[in-house]
């Protein structure tokens, strides 16, 4: 999967939608940390107002990692484009990797303080590698139907309770 062509055009399909008629000003397109922040942040609004209205039509998905635990509204999506805004609230880096599997949450085999990436019976399908406390990122991907475990698989972490479940009907 080509994460960054997707994570541009996802960011840019959202500003766009978000920001017609708005002019272009000196942050624009910069790369800079603080424009995926607010690029989350527009994300996660339209997603909250989704979920708000009893259904999650744009698969938005909100989320954040803290020492030691992964949270997600809603923890479920639909077949096609699921746009994941994670926020670290953490006091340490953290990474968030999206796992296809069956494995029961927490119970993926560990290969010392971690799971190795592949492993049997799971798919790494993306991931927002590690970001620093304080900061926003956002993973757009395209998931298909099935069971999903969210996690940070930094050393030590995912032992630590760093995964929830996710499902895609």
């Amino acid at each position: 999967m080509k994460k960054s062509i997707v994570r541009v055009l996802g960011v840019t399909a959202i500003l766009s939608t978000m920001t017609m008629g708005c002019a272009a000003d000196a942050n624009d397109a910069s790369g800079t940390h603080a424009d995926a922040e607010q690029d989350a942040a527009a994300a996660g609004a339209g997603g909250e107002q989704a979920v708000a209205a009893g259904a999650n039509e744009g698969n938005f998905i909100s989320g954040t990692l803290q020492e030691w635990k992964v949270s997600v509204s809603p923890n479920k999506a639909t077949t096609g484009e699921v746009k994941f805004t994670i926020s670290n609230k953490g006091t340490i880096g953290h990474e968030f990797l999206v796992v296809k599997t069956d494995i029961a949450d927490g119970m993926i085999t560990l290969d010392g303080d971690h799971f190795a990436e592949p492993s049997p019976g799971l798919e790494v399908i993306d991931e927002i590698g590690e970001f620093k406390q304080g900061t926003t990122e956002l993973l757009v991907l395209t998931l298909e139907p099935g069971n999903y475990q969210l996690v940070c698989n930094l050393p030590g972490h995912y032992a630590a309770g760093m995964h929830t479940t996710f499902v895609v009907s």
